[in-house]
């Protein structure tokens, strides 16, 4: 398949600018460089974002839900269509999230 459209719901950017916003508290190289690894990890969204694991929880699991790790964050997206739907990004535990 071709690329994929990324959309983040207003939960996913309000989740976004809060992660830039408290690594930009720290410095303003730390809030580029998690900036940096999003736009990064997004490419892999818009290309295959199919090859992201399940969700492991079980509900997630069955309403769609991938998982994509970037640095101490992980996106919960689905896919639909030819779009991406990024429902949120969290600070996680990469052990339990995968």
């Amino acid at each position: 398949m071709g690329k994929y459209d990324v959309i983040l719901s207003a939960a996913a950017q309000n989740d976004f600018l809060g992660v830039l916003e408290y690594y930009n508290s720290f410095s303003p190289e730390d809030a580029k460089q998690h900036y940096d690894q999003f736009m990064e990890k997004a490419e892999i969204l818009r290309t295959a974002p199919d090859s992201c694991p399940h969700a492991r929880d079980t509900q997630l699991r069955l309403c769609g839900y991938r998982t994509l790790n970037v640095m101490k964050n992980v996106f919960f997206f689905i896919i639909k269509g030819n779009s991406v739907l990024i429902r949120r990004i969290l600070f996680a535990d990469h052990q339990y999230y995968g």
